[in-house]
C-alpha cells in the first residue's frame, strides 16, 4: 500500500459526502505539466508537510470537520449503522486522524487507521474544531471529553484507536474476524497493483462474518480528472521512480477489475452507484496498448460506491 489519498476529489460527491473547493491554479495546469512538476518537486530536499501546506502532494480533505463527519456517516450508514461497541477500520485516513474521534462519538469501542506513510496531522489544535462540532451533535457519546485531550496521542488513547503507517503490514496486525466495518474513501485506487489482492484478502480476514465494507473508488487519473494515466504502459508507470515516488500513482484497475478482485477475495459485492462520463474522455488510440482492449463501459466509469460482505 503506497500513498493513499483519503477523500473524494473536489469535483465529485458521493451520497452525503461534500468536499472543499479545489484550488483553481491546480485545476488550470495541463496534465503533462503536473507530471513534470511532481517529478521535479518530489526530489527536492523539502518535507512533505511543506508541500501539503501549499496544496501539493495533499493526502486528502479530512481535516475539514464537516467533510470528515459526512464521509464517516455515509460509510457508517452503508455498513448498517452498527450499534455502540462496534469495531472499525479506515483504510487510508490521509491527512488526519479525525475518524478516531468521529467513530468514538458514534459509539465505537475499537478502531484502526491504516495508511502507507506518515501523512496525518499530529497537531491537536487542528482537531479542536472537529471536537466542538461533535460536541454539538446528539451522538452515542458526549464528545466534550475530547476537548481535554492535550495531544493526538491522548485522542487515540481515549478513542481506543491504533494508527499504523506501514500499509499492508499494519493490516495484517488486525485480529481476524474482529471488525464490524471497514471503509475507504478514494483510497483503493492508490493501493499498488501488486498488493491489491493481498489487501482485499486481509480485509476479508479481519471482518466479522456479518461485517460490512463500504468503499468509494475514484477511477479518474489524478492529473487532469481524466484517463491520462492510461497513456503509459506498466513498464514506465509501475517503476518506483515515476508515479509512485512522485505522488500521482494509481493502480489503474478499472471498475470491472475491482469488482472481480473483491469477488476473488471471497466478498459479495453490491454496487450502490456508478458515476459515468457520457463518453470516455480520452480516445482509445491515445491509450497505452495494454488498455486499448478495455470495454467502453469500463472506460466511462469515473467513480463507484461499493458495499462488500464476506
Amino acid at each position: 500500500m503506497a500513498g493513499p489519498v483519503s477523500g473524494a476529489p473536489p469535483s465529485e460527491t458521493a451520497g452525503n459526502d461534500t468536499v472543499p473547493a479545489t484550488r483553481s491554479w491546480q485545476s488550470a495546469l495541463p496534465w503533462w505539466s503536473k507530471i513534470a512538476a511532481k517529478l521535479l518537486l518530489s526530489r527536492l530536499p523539502i518535507s512533505k508537510k511543506f508541500w501539503q501546506r501549499i496544496g501539493l502532494f495533499s493526502p486528502g480533505y479530512m481535516l475539514h470537520p464537516e467533510y470528515a463527519i459526512d464521509v464517516f456517516q455515509a460509510h457508517y450508514t452503508r455498513a448498517g449503522s452498527p450499534p455502540p461497541g462496534f469495531a472499525y477500520l479506515e483504510l487510508g485516513p490521509g491527512d488526519s486522524l479525525s475518524t478516531a474521534a468521529i467513530a468514538w462519538a458514534h459509539g465505537a469501542s475499537e478502531g484502526w487507521l491504516i495508511d502507507a506513510g506518515s501523512y496525518a496531522s499530529r497537531e491537536i489544535d487542528n482537531y479542536r474544531p472537529l471536537f466542538e462540532k461533535l460536541s454539538g451533535m446528539r451522538l452515542a457519546r458526549d464528545a466534550a471529553a475530547l476537548m481535554h485531550c492535550r495531544s493526538v496521542g491522548d485522542m487515540l488513547k481515549l478513542t481506543h484507536c491504533a494508527y499504523r503507517e506501514d500499509g499492508l503490514t499494519g493490516l495484517k496486525a488486525v485480529r481476524g474476524a474482529s471488525l464490524d466495518m471497514i471503509f475507504s474513501q478514494a483510497v483503493l485506487e492508490h493501493v499498488p497493483r501488486g498488493e491489491f489482492a493481498a489487501t482485499l484478502r486481509e480485509m476479508k480476514r479481519a471482518l466479522k462474518p456479518n461485517g460490512v465494507g463500504s468503499h468509494v473508488v475514484d477511477f479518474k487519473d489524478h492529473l487532469g480528472a481524466s484517463l491520462h494515466n492510461l497513456r503509459f504502459g506498466d513498464g514506465l508507470w509501475e517503476r518506483d521512480w515515476f508515479a509512485k515516488r512522485s505522488g500521482f500513482y494509481t493502480n489503474r484497475l478499472r471498475y470491472s477489475e475491482v469488482v472481480a478482485a473483491f469477488r476473488d477475495a471471497g466478498f459479495t459485492v453490491e454496487t450502490l452507484s456508478r458515476r459515468l462520463w457520457e463518453t470516455a474522455p480520452l480516445a482509445r488510440a491515445r491509450l497505452a496498448k495494454q488498455f486499448r482492449s478495455l470495454s467502453d463501459d469500463d472506460l466511462r466509469v469515473l467513480g463507484a460506491t461499493l458495499v462488500t460482505r464476506p
